[in-house]
């Protein structure tokens, strides 16, 4: 029998391992095919298209017939609508040749999208050109090839453009070859020069980047061009470099060598260690429009060279003052000045206009920066330097005049007699800039109108921070800070209103001035909300009536606190000093809020003859209202054994601290601190309390330190303390315990 039993143990522990075992067999099975289910979706084989050769080298002279007839990856007829093409072609010349040479033919052709590598040093390439023209070299990816990228001798109508032209002898390469154009190719880590010119004429060199150049031995250029030297001494000219970016070349970013008549336009030439940009006896030479900065020895060096046209470069950030007029009247126009490196963008709402990171020093002589007659063209000034405008004529840092949809942002506009001037314009924005120090206004607006002016820190002129004038409506100003405008007689002022309309002032702090805010001569409708009017020397705000009246001029929800002058003066018609519902702070108040609703009981009178009340004066003067409190559960005199009694509490008060409960009797008071409204009195404490009746009171104090309280009498009766109590993990154990010692008996009975 006991051999049985032991059989039957063993083979339901047996059973149950091995039940186990499966279910984690089963498991780790689905697991790895979920695994490989997700792999084949996740990771799809790369398969190699149809036209994808990996070729030795290519030559060709003068048989692209045979060529196209013979080879599937040459197609084509060489005509200008039906090229000879090469295409998807990978060559790895080995160090021996150029990998594809092409010589003495003027069929058309394209070579594209092919990886070249490994070509022998000059004068083999990776794709050498000699005596062609009429060929297009589109997106190809050359690299680590020991001569040049792409070479031309005798070239010329050929078309470089797209290609990626990495760790190389050269980059391009242009030998008595004329009329080519290369476009936007990257070029970097030639040992040599990127882009060079060696007696060639009339090419376009346009929107290539070119960077990390020269750095073999002494040094050389990103791009070079140069005469043919000994013994025939024949210059390069006529050739235009335009829009490239040349950036940490090992010597000059561009250095002409004894070339004359050779356009440099609108290049972002920068981090060069040489010069940015060295002529060396090259006359007539223009250099117009380049962002030239951090090289360096400087931006331009001249060398023996006569007739040189340096014009509208920005070198190491600084630009001379211009004028833009879409009429013809200034310098140039939008367009003619997007051509330059330092202005991008087309002027639509999405792309507008960009002009940053200049500085411009007018040197007492006319405004930094006037553009005029621009109304269709979007555009932003951003992040510039502008300083010294001229102090009569009206000028200024940045004049705007018959303008639509500009932005000035993030510029600092200082040390001139206007900092920003508006006139006759519309939906100008001016925001985040500093304007700091301008002798006679920050910022004026004249017969403008719809204009935003936001967060800009606004500091020392002698008239005003701001002035509206002249019909400049339905402005709207906001976030700024205007201070320290002090010093002219019966001027001085943050902000002054004249002779405008509706215009929104909100959020604004207007301090340290003479007058915070002046709103006179024939101003109706503004609305000055919200806004900070502090230590002002003369007057918080002031509205008055010279010549014309100003009416209907609203101000709630500033707060003016301006101890060494008077808060405000109202010389003007029908201005509101309230909503209706709130009104101002202002901190000469001498009334008092007893009801404690945040706004003082009597209102604050204006001084002046325009007799301004505000009805709702914003007023604080403390928390005197005592909370309300009501014990609504115990009931008063109710009776209890030895279980503590629940509680419930209603508090009314806004700025609740601190409530607690008092429990006294003939053995003294007892103290609880409690956080909620409901609860049940300290089982632990109603134990230590004998038989009989005790004052139950609830206290609730506010943030002010104001307090009340309630009270009712609970009664504890005589009577046995309260059974001993077992915890849930307590009486669980014990059912374990009884459970198992029933199933020990239970099995020693049957072994019996």
């Amino acid at each position: 029998m006991k051999i049985k039993i032991f059989r039957y143990k063993t083979s339901i522990i047996i059973t149950l391992v091995l039940a186990i075992l499966l279910i984690q067999s089963i498991s780790m099975n689905i697991s790895w095919i979920m695994d490989r289910n997700k792999g084949s979706i996740d990771q799809p084989e790369n398969l190699n298209g149809s036209g994808f050769w990996v070729l030795p080298k290519i030559h060709i002279d003068a048989n692209w017939s045979a060529t196209a007839s013979t080879y599937e990856w040459c197609t084509g007829l060489g005509t200008p609508t039906n090229p000879y093409i090469i295409e998807n072609v990978t060559i790895d010349a080995q160090n021996s040749g150029s990998c594809i040479y092409i010589e003495s033919t003027s069929d058309h052709f394209i070579i594209q999208n092919c990886t070249l590598t490994n070509s022998q040093a000059s004068p083999n390439a990776a794709i050498r050109l000699d005596f062609i023209s009429n060929g297009k070299i589109l997106d190809n990816n050359i690299t680590n090839n020991g001569g040049r990228s792409i070479s031309f001798f005798g070239g010329s109508d050929n078309l470089v453009e797209d290609n990626t032209l990495v760790n190389n002898g050269y980059g391009v390469t242009l030998s008595y070859s004329n009329d080519n154009r290369i476009l936007k190719n990257y070029i970097q880590d030639s040992d040599f020069y990127g882009i060079y010119l060696w007696d060639s004429d009339n090419n376009y060199i346009s929107e290539n980047e070119v960077k990390h150049c020269g750095y073999y031995a002494g040094g050389y250029h990103g791009i070079y061009i140069s005469e043919s030297g000994s013994p025939s001494f024949v210059d390069s000219i006529n050739n235009t470099i335009i829009h490239n970016h040349v950036d940490n070349n090992r010597k000059s970013g561009i250095y002409i060598n004894s070339c004359d008549n050779n356009t440099i336009f609108g290049n972002d030439i920068e981090n060069n260690l040489d010069y940015g940009v060295y002529l060396d006896d090259s006359d007539d030479v223009n250099i117009i429009g380049n962002r030239i900065h951090s090289n360096s020895d400087g931006c331009i060096s001249v060398q023996s060279s006569l007739n040189i046209k340096e014009e509208w470069n920005v070198c190491d950030y600084v630009l001379d003052p211009f004028i833009i007029d879409e009429l013809g009247g200034g310098n140039f126009t939008w367009n003619q000045v997007s051509q330059f490196a330092w202005c991008s963008g087309n002027g639509s709402y999405g792309n507008p206009y960009s002009i940053e990171s200049v500085v411009i020093d007018a040197q007492s002589s006319g405004s930094c920066i006037y553009i005029q007659n621009s109304y269709t063209e979007y555009f932003i000034i951003d992040g510039c330097l502008v300083m010294n405008a001229e102090a009569s004529g009206g000028e200024a840092g940045i004049k705007l005049d018959y303008v639509h949809n500009g932005t000035i942002f993030n510029c600092e506009i200082s040390n001139n007699y206007a900092g920003i001037l508006l006139s006759n314009s519309e939906n100008i924005t001016i925001m985040s800039n500093s304007v700091d120090g301008n002798a006679g206004q920050g910022i004026i607006l004249a017969h403008s109108e719809w204009n935003r002016i936001i967060d800009n820190e606004q500091t020392g002129s002698n008239y005003y921070g701001l002035f509206l004038q002249a019909g400049s409506n339905n402005n709207s100003i906001s976030g700024n800070t205007f201070q320290e405008n002090t010093g002219a007689a019966t001027h001085g002022d943050g902000i002054r209103i004249r002779d405008s309309e509706s215009n929104n002032i909100t959020d604004n702090v207007l301090m340290y001035n003479d007058k915070g805010i002046k709103i006179e001569h024939g101003s109706h409708y503004n609305r000055i909300i919200n806004n900070t009017v502090l230590n002002n020397t003369v007057y918080g705000a002031l509205v008055i009536a010279y010549t014309a009246d100003s009416y209907n001029n609203h101000f709630s929800l500033n707060s003016l606190d301006n101890p060494s002058a008077q808060n405000a003066y109202d010389n003007g018609t029908n201005t509101d000093w309230d909503t209706g519902a709130i009104g101002n702070y202002w901190s000469d108040y001498g009334g008092v809020d007893a009801n404690d609703d945040g706004f003082g009981d009597t209102p604050y009178i204006v001084p002046g003859v325009g007799g301004g009340v505000d009805n709702h004066p914003i007023w604080d003067d403390g928390d005197d209202i005592l909370p309300i409190v009501t014990i609504l559960t115990p009931a008063n005199n109710s009776e209890y054994s030895s279980i503590a009694p629940g509680y419930s509490l209603e508090i009314i008060e806004a700025n609740l601290d601190t409530i607690y409960y008092v429990i006294s009797g003939s053995s003294g008071d007892f103290v609880r601190i409690i956080t909620e409204l409901s609860g049940t009195i300290d089982q632990s404490l109603w134990n230590s309390l004998l038989a009989g009746t005790y004052i139950f009171t609830v206290y609730a104090n506010d943030t002010a330190g104001n307090s009340a309280s309630d009270t009712i009498t609970i009664i504890k009766e005589s009577g046995v303390p309260p059974p001993p109590t077992i915890s849930f993990g307590s009486l669980y154990s014990l059912i374990v315990i009884i459970s198992i010692g029933s199933i020990i008996v239970s099995v020693q009975r049957k072994l019996k």
